[in-house]
Order: structure tokens, then sequence, then C-alpha cells
């Protein structure tokens, strides 16, 4: 690593980092329209993590900001044993905002964060704990990088587990795109309760394409 890189590291401060995370975000949810191509692979797993059943689905989809607004279903390919229920295509993703981050201004002052070492001395570690549980309210980390602050991974998983789930995990990782600075990659680990629904399953969704509108 460079001396430059190394004293850069040395002054990155969480209050720097948590503004520019906030400042992303808002941006995010204040951006306009924009297209993209979405597949995602819903996987539904037995015993020893071997896949049951699976079903590939492909949209085409827009979002203006952060918000759904068209998802047009190009094909949906099944493999292996029928999906639990839990695990049905979801209807009516049309329209549907997902929880705002935990880094917006307005939300802040609802988390505990700091600043630690990360995975490598090019990154650094942004943990978030809920000041109170709540499904909307997560715990995880945020991988940012060394040199600036921005972010590459969100990994968290809800302070208080979802209704019909035992537990879940997301990482989202983030990339430069026609429409700014998206989660390009998703992926979803989870259990579901086993005293209503006794399922274990992952999924990986891959957008791209992104186009902006006007």
């Amino acid at each position: 690593m460079s001396f430059v890189a190394v004293l850069v590291l040395a002054q990155l401060q969480l209050p720097d980092v948590l503004r520019k995370l906030g400042d992303e975000a808002e941006k995010r949810e204040a951006g306009g329209v924009c297209a993209y191509h979405e597949v995602t692979l819903v996987e539904e797993l037995g015993e020893g993590g071997a896949v049951k059943g699976s079903e590939e689905r492909v949209y085409d989809a827009e979002v203006t900001g952060v918000t759904v607004t068209k998802r047009e279903k190009k094909s949906v390919t099944p493999k292996g044993e029928p999906l639990a229920d839990l695990l049905v295509e979801p209807k009516d993703a049309k329209g549907r905002k997902p929880a705002r981050s935990p880094f917006h201004s307005e939300l802040r002052p609802k988390f505990k964060f700091a600043l630690v070492d990360g995975p490598t001395p090019e990154l650094k570690r942004v943990t978030l704990e809920p000041l109170k549980e709540d499904v909307e309210r997560p715990r995880g980390e945020a991988w940012v990088r060394a040199s600036d602050g921005r972010i590459e991974e969100l990994r968290v998983s809800p302070s208080k587990a979802p209704f019909l789930l035992k537990s879940v995990t997301l990482r989202f990782v983030f990339s430069d795109t026609a429409c700014g600075r998206m989660a390009t990659v998703i992926e979803t680990n989870g259990e579901g309760d086993g005293v209503i629904v006794d399922t274990k399953f992952r999924s990986r969704t891959e957008l791209s394409g992104h186009k902006p509108k006007k």
C-alpha cells in the first residue's frame, strides 16, 4: 500500500464515513427513473444444504428512486420439487419500496455505529446496531473503501425476525452503474419458523443493464 493510502486510512473518521454513506443513500432515494434487467434464482434447501427445488425468475424492471414502478415478468424456470409456499413468487412487487437505509440522516440517531478494521487494508467496516430491536431496523456491517468511505458491501439481518422466519441474512454488493452507485447483487439466506414453516432457502439476484430514463 502506498504512503498516501496509509495516510488516508489513518485519517478516516466515523462521522465523515456516516455522512458519506448517508449522502449516497439519500441520493439513491431521490433519484430518477432507472430501467434494468433482473435475474433472481431462488433455491429451497434440504438435508446437508442440497437443493430440493429452484426457480429462476427474469424481469425487466424500473425504479423511481428506490421504489419499484415497473416489473415485467419475462420468464420463470422451475427445477426439481415445487417451492414451499414461503418461497412462491411474490405478487404486487410494483410499488414496493425497501426499508430506508440505516445511514439516512433521519435514521442514524436510531443506531449505534463503529468504525473497525475490515477484511483487507483497503477496506474498513462500519458496524451498525439498532438502539431498539425492530423488524425494519437491521444489525450488521457495511464494507467501505478506506480511501474515501464509499460503500462496497452491506451485510445485515433484521434485529427482530420477520413473521414466518426464524432467521434471514442479506448481502448487498454495490457497483457503479449508468444510474449511479447501486446494489447490483443481492443475496439472501434464510430459515422458516419451524413451528409454522420449516424450510431453508437462499436466493441471489443480479441486476444489470441499468439505463436512466427521462
